[in-house]
């Protein structure tokens, strides 16, 4: 009956060890999944973002026409009123 009882103290004792253990030994880290994820998702950004930069490129600005910003208000000039 003594050893019953020592087995289960040793059993237990064990099992809050191996526990301890086990949650520690994950805290702080992530999981592979997570992290090949949000690389492939990444990559699938970056492609899109390289494809936008190069359209860009190729984009011909000269179908704009040039800048030319409209002249500016002034007074008209001075007329000599005739005596």
């Amino acid at each position: 009956m003594g050893s019953l009882i020592l087995i289960k103290k040793i059993s237990l004792f064990f099992l809050l060890i191996s526990a301890s253990l086990f949650s520690t030994s994950f805290a702080g880290r992530q999981s592979s999944f997570l992290n090949n994820f949000d690389q492939e998702e990444l990559s699938a950004i970056h492609e899109e973002e390289q494809l936008r930069h190069e359209r860009v490129l190729k984009m011909n600005t000269k179908d704009y026409g040039r800048y030319d910003p409209t002249p500016a208000l002034s007074k008209p000039p001075f007329k000599l009123i005739p005596n």
